[in-house]
């Protein structure tokens, strides 16, 4: 289904390799805080968050998502989980390390929804295979909710009237998160959303009722050529600073996407006159 926006550009959207580990700007833990293995009754220390409390789950579907992605559900209450951006982690039973997946579905929402990038291991992450090549039933170890979302005060949006969303590939799982909470209920919201190609889009079948809930949806594809896409193209904040931002004072930004994107939108975010403490990531 084709998508059409309002904006174009012609600059390419620089996708820096592997950054934003599956929904969340991150930056890989120094040696000290990598994951070690402790005694059956010890903790997994990962340098993100408090000590996970594991719990053992499996998982109850999964389908794809888009080119490399995998949409996986699990069925299981969450301790902790109130706030649109939150994260936790999962590992393959017994395993010595895990990965931080942010939740996409709301808070509240069952079952719990994942948008999972399928990813190599490396020296400090298990890597997803083991997961996105699963079956439904798959055991695993899931973590409590971590994290305090984008919005980390009851009063974060006090004052504004406006919200831009940044998000590129998987980043895109806990800004629907968000979107879905509520928590943007009133404010004039506008989701620009980056992949690659179309067929690396996620979430296309649910931006009309993101759009019922009032949030304009403007899709930014950075490699169209030959994919028939006739929609915007290039930087995701090079579509928004075209647009233009009319109350920098009263408008907030929240991102998730790889790093040189939330560069990019923290520039772009200084050169309007919004405040850093307006730009919102959700960890």
């Amino acid at each position: 289904k084709a998508i059409t926006t309002r904006h174009k550009t012609q600059m390419p959207l620089l996708l820096v390799p592997s950054v934003a580990l599956l929904g969340l700007v991150l930056q890989p833990p120094s040696p000290a805080a990598r994951s070690v293995r402790a005694p059956r009754a010890g903790r997994v220390l990962l340098g993100w968050g408090p000590d996970p409390v594991w719990s053992d789950q499996s998982v109850e579907s999964i389908s794809d998502a888009g080119e490399g992605l995998k949409a996986i559900t699990i069925d299981a209450a969450l301790d902790g989980f109130g706030k649109g951006g939150q994260y936790l982690q999962i590992r393959e039973p017994g395993a010595e390390k895990a990965g931080i997946f942010a939740i996409a579905s709301a808070p509240g929402a069952s079952p719990l929804e994942f948008l999972i990038k399928e990813q190599p291991p490396s020296d400090w992450s298990p890597g997803t295979g083991w997961l996105t090549g699963a079956s439904a039933g798959a055991a695993l170890e899931m973590s409590q909710a971590m994290g305090s979302g984008f919005l980390k005060t009851d009063d974060a949006l006090e004052g504004i009237s406006t919200v831009l969303l940044f998000a590129v590939g998987s980043g895109i799982s806990p800004i629907r998160s968000v979107i879905e909470s509520g928590a943007l209920d009133g404010k004039s919201v506008e989701l620009f959303y980056g992949a690659r190609t179309p067929a690396m889009m996620s979430y296309t079948d649910k931006f009309a009722a993101w759009e019922e809930l009032g949030v304009s949806v403007t899709p930014v594809i950075s490699q169209p050529e030959g994919t028939g896409w006739e929609g915007c193209t290039g930087y995701v904040q090079d579509v928004a600073r075209e647009k233009g931002i009319a109350d920098p004072k009263a408008t907030a930004l929240l991102l998730c996407g790889m790093k040189g994107m939330a560069v990019a939108i923290k520039e772009m975010a200084e050169e309007a006159g919004i405040p850093e403490e307006r730009v919102l990531a959700n960890f």
